[in-house]
Parts: C-alpha cells; sequence; structure tokens
C-alpha cells in the first residue's frame, strides 16, 4: 500500500473545512453556533483557558504562547442536527396592515387557509475550522484560523400563517483571524489578532396583496401618476372634483379626509383578484472587520487564568431585492380603474414593477456583538482538571435590524421611495456561564463534559420575531482526546442544547409605507418603509441542536 505525503490529505481536507465554514447555521445566542471546535465543545466551551491546541485564537490569542514545539494545525468538521416545532395563533395572527392603514394590523390568516409551519431549521447543517500555530522564536507564537463564528438558517413551510413575517432566512458568516501570541515568561503572556468576517444574508417573505394594493394605488393617485375616474360620463367634472378633495384645498378637513381614504381603500381593495399573492427576496453579500486581545496569568504549573476581549464587527452588506409578483393579476374592477397601463399592454403585475415595486439594490449593516469572556483551568489532581467560563456579550447593540432599498425612477422619471424595511428587536445583553472537566484516563485517551447555560438576549415575546425564535438555552457535552502518537490526535465530541419553549407576539410596525410610532400607534408623518405589517403570535417548542464532531490535531 502507497504511502501518502502527510501534507496532500491535509491539504485537501483543509479546502473542504474552508467551505464548509461557509454554509455554517445554528440559530443560538442570537447568532452563535453551538460549537467551533470539538476540544471546546467536549466542555461545553468551558476550556478557553486550557490552551492545548491552536483553536485557542478564537477563545483567547495569548494561549498561543503556550503551543510550543514547532508548526501545529487543528481542523475540525461538525454535524448540527436541528429540531424545531411553531405553532401558530391563527385566530391572532394578522397579514398585513388591512384596508384602513389607521384601524389596526390588518386581518386574521384564518382565511387564507394556512398549512403547518414545519420544522423551521433544517434537519442537517454542517461547520468546520481550521487552525494553525507556528512559534517564531521563544517569546512569540503566530497563527491563524479560519472559522464561521456564527450563523443562522430558518426555513418554515411557504404556507405556513406567518409567511407574511418569514419564509425562509440564511445568514452565513466565515472568519478569517492572524493572531499572534507573545510570552514574557512561565506566568504571563499576551496575545491578539484581527479579523476579516465575510458575510452572505439571503431572506424572503410573502406579500400581503390584499393589504398592499390599497396603498400603492394610494401613492400611484396622490403623485398624479393615475386618474382614479377613467370613465367619467360627466367629461371631467367628477374627476376635478375627486381631485380638488383628496389631493387639493378641501383634503386637510378631517371629514373629507377620512372619506377620501374610505374610497381609495375600497377601491384598492378590489383592484387585485382574490387569490393574487406574491413573495419577495433579499439577498446580500459583504464583509467587516474586527479585533481580539486576550491575557493569561499561570501562577502556577496546575492552574492558569484567562480574560480575552472580541470586539463587535460591523458587516457591511449590499446586494439586491427582488419582487417575485408573476402571481399578482387585476380583478374585473383593474379595466376600469388603469386606463394607460391597460392600453398601452400593460397588467397589473407590470404597473406595479415599473411604478411602484422595481427591483432595486439593498444595504444593510449585520452587527456581531462585542463579547469579553473570563476563564479558568485547575489541574486538581494528576488525574482530573477543572474549567469554567463566563461570557458577557453586548448584544443590546442590535437594538433594530434595517435593510435600506435604493430609490428607482418610474418610466415618467418620477422618483419611486420604497423606505427601509427589517425588524425592531431591542435585544439586551445576554451572557453565558460553563464549567466542564478532563479525566486522564491514561497517557492516550482523556475525556471530557460539560454544561453551559447561555442566556437569550430577546426580552419578551413582543420582541421574538419568527425569523429569530431564540429562548435560553442549556447545553451538555461528552468528548475525548486520543493521542495516536506524539504528532497527532484526535478529538470527538456530541453535544445537545435545549431551547426553553417560547411565545412570540411581535408586532411588525411597518404598515407598507410608514412606520409606527414607539408606541405602535399609527403615525402618518412616521418614516418611510416596506413591509407587509401585520402581527404574528405563536409558539415554540420542542427545539433542540445535537452536535457530533472531529478534530484532528497534527505536529510537524
Amino acid at each position: 500500500m502507497p504511502v501518502l505525503h502527510p501534507a496532500l490529505p491535509l491539504r485537501a481536507l483543509s479546502l473542504s473545512i474552508f467551505a464548509l465554514a461557509l454554509s455554517a447555521g445554528a440559530q443560538a445566542g442570537g447568532l452563535d453556533l453551538p460549537t467551533i471546535t470539538a476540544a471546546h465543545q467536549g466542555t461545553a466551551n468551558a476550556n478557553g483557558a486550557e490552551a492545548s491546541d491552536p483553536s485557542v485564537i478564537y477563545y483567547n490569542p495569548a494561549g498561543l504562547a503556550r503551543m510550543k514545539g514547532g508548526l501545529q494545525i487543528s481542523q475540525g468538521f461538525s454535524a448540527l442536527f436541528l429540531r424545531g416545532k411553531a405553532e401558530a395563533n391563527v385566530a391572532e395572527t394578522r397579514h398585513g396592515a388591512g384596508t384602513d392603514q389607521t384601524s389596526g394590523q390588518g386581518d386574521s390568516v384564518a382565511d387564507d387557509n394556512p398549512g403547518p409551519a414545519g420544522s423551521f431549521w433544517p434537519k442537517v447543517l454542517g461547520a468546520g475550522g481550521a487552525f494553525v500555530s507556528l512559534p517564531i522564536n521563544d517569546t512569540i507564537t503566530a497563527g491563524i484560523g479560519v472559522f464561521a463564528p456564527g450563523g443562522g438558517n430558518l426555513n418554515y413551510k411557504s404556507d405556513w400563517a406567518g409567511k407574511y413575517q418569514i419564509d425562509s432566512i440564511a445568514i452565513e458568516l466565515i472568519n478569517i483571524n492572524p493572531s499572534i501570541g507573545i510570552r514574557f515568561d512561565d506566568m504571563h503572556s499576551v496575545g491578539f489578532g484581527v479579523s476579516v468576517i465575510g458575510g452572505h444574508i439571503r431572506q424572503k417573505s410573502a406579500i400581503d396583496v390584499p393589504g398592499v394594493v390599497p396603498y400603492l394605488l394610494r401613492g400611484a393617485i396622490e403623485s398624479g401618476t393615475l386618474d382614479v375616474l377613467t370613465l367619467d360620463p360627466t367629461g371631467g367634472v367628477l374627476q376635478t372634483v375627486f381631485d380638488t378633495a383628496c389631493n387639493g384645498a378641501l383634503s386637510g378637513i378631517g371629514p373629507v379626509s377620512s372619506l377620501c381614504g374610505t374610497v381609495l381603500d375600497t377601491l384598492g381593495g378590489q383592484l387585485a383578484a382574490s387569490d393574487a399573492s406574491g413573495s419577495a427576496q433579499v439577498e446580500m453579500y459583504g464583509y467587516g472587520l474586527g479585533y481580539n486581545l486576550g491575557y493569561m496569568f499561570a501562577p502556577t504549573d496546575r492552574t492558569r487564568f484567562g480574560i480575552a476581549y472580541r470586539s463587535e464587527s460591523k458587516v457591511k452588506l449590499r446586494g439586491d431585492i427582488e419582487w417575485d409578483l408573476s402571481n399578482i393579476r387585476g380583478s374585473a374592477l383593474t379595466n376600469l380603474l388603469i386606463d394607460t397601463p391597460l392600453v398601452s399592454g400593460q397588467n397589473l403585475e407590470d404597473y406595479l414593477r415599473e411604478n411602484l415595486r422595481p427591483d432595486t439594490t439593498a444595504k444593510s449593516d449585520l452587527i456581531i456583538p462585542a463579547r469579553t469572556s473570563v476563564n479558568v483551568f485547575h489541574q486538581l489532581t494528576d488525574k482530573i482538571d477543572i474549567l469554567a467560563d463566563f461570557t458577557f456579550i453586548e448584544t443590546s447593540a442590535v437594538d433594530k435590524i434595517r435593510v435600506q432599498f435604493l430609490d428607482q425612477t418610474d418610466p415618467n422619471g418620477n422618483p419611486i421611495k420604497q423606505g427601509d424595511a427589517g425588524i425592531d428587536t431591542k435585544w439586551r445583553d445576554s451572557f453565558k456561564v460553563s464549567v466542564g472537566g478532563n479525566y486522564h484516563w491514561d497517557d492516550q485517551l482523556t475525556l471530557r463534559s460539560g454544561f453551559q447555560f447561555d442566556k437569550t438576549p430577546i426580552p419578551s415575546a413582543e420582541f421574538r420575531h419568527p425569523g429569530a425564535p431564540d429562548s435560553d438555552r442549556f447545553m451538555y457535552a461528552i468528548g475525548a482526546n486520543y493521542k495516536v502518537n506524539r504528532k497527532l490526535s484526535i478529538d470527538a465530541a456530541y453535544s445537545v442544547t435545549f431551547l426553553e419553549d417560547s411565545l412570540s407576539n411581535y408586532t411588525e410596525r411597518c404598515r407598507t409605507l410608514t412606520r409606527d410610532d414607539e408606541n405602535g400607534n399609527y403615525d402618518p408623518d412616521g418614516e418611510s418603509c416596506t413591509a407587509n405589517g401585520g402581527k404574528y403570535q405563536g409558539r415554540f417548542f420542542d427545539t433542540s441542536i445535537q452536535v457530533l464532531s472531529l478534530q484532528l490535531n497534527q505536529k510537524f
């Protein structure tokens, strides 16, 4: 049997890990993954101060100074098995702004005969990472890590009750993190690194056609691009009266304005066919920068303390929004309301696309919150190590998520403003607490176990959007390290994370064109926006993430 050069399989595996890092995703801890590598997963992420292999770059770059003896490479793969159920309160879930923007958040989705949500996570996802350390001299050790710092992937069934809030979303991140560790003596070391983070987001949701069309019609009339009384037997007198009352001198009078609104809403509600439907998809790519710092103190050979900081990173994303209007068809009344577009051969889809909902450029900033970790490693006996970690995460920086849509122009050169879209998160700061232990069975085998509690940043059901159904998490983990020889060891780990059952009572403040005020009251002068409005009420339950991981550690 031929012997392969060790660099050949290593190089091939590294390429596969790099690709897998791009596809990571599991919604936990806001955007956190349950694991970075198997060595840390086995203790439920409690061993940041252990510094047993180059993956310490993620937890504390000061640990690089402990990587002695030449080039070391650690690379791993994780398979995530996800399960989650959602149940909507159909009677209380609203599909949009409704036919009167001042009256509430639309009608119940019960008339849509929604199907079940299905399992809202993909069944299996892959993640991975690779880490390298290389001593430069007795004092300085350089390293680099390529890993997925977080992500999210939700995929509901397209006909479920919450489709107007979310159909599917995928968030994929990769971090390239060159770092350096400096050892002052046997007790003190520091480390620092920089992060280049690449990101990709793809999100899709349904369009509430019955709720949207009245306001699109209103905007077209008020901008002068559409006459409302096309068939006017009075030779234009009725049109003049309508324009004067609704767009002219009388439009500021309360009762007149209310009557005009009722007329527009009634006409608009009949504009589209009753079974008309559509969707919108946003896809964006971008990058961001950050840094990480660390300090490690070893008062004895058996004890180490570590403190580390990973900065906030803002991933600047840019892409497109694509409107799928192919199933938006006009009703019999459309011929009476839209004359010129139909004469020129247009249909309702073409009219909406050219005048009101064109595809356009989308921009957003994805914030990866800063975090500070304090950890400890203590060799209790020759057989037993105890480990602990506390990580504070500044998730309050994610106060809201906004996607900006750039203005376009209609065929006559008039601006088409679509406003921004997004969700109000109001996240609070969160934290993780991990405890774990190692048991050295013999010189070759080390057994690991650990527990982690992860506090959700979501403050209440009112801010639990079905696109981010996070809750408090409890992680139980076991693992093992086996030394094949002096140059090669293998880590394996299994963990299960349970998410607490949780409720959602999320109301979308953006009602098609205008955002409500902070109290949820309709604000006619509010900022422009693009969304369905509406409300989701329901619960998420039986949610868990099981992870199987393998890690290869090599020394050269």
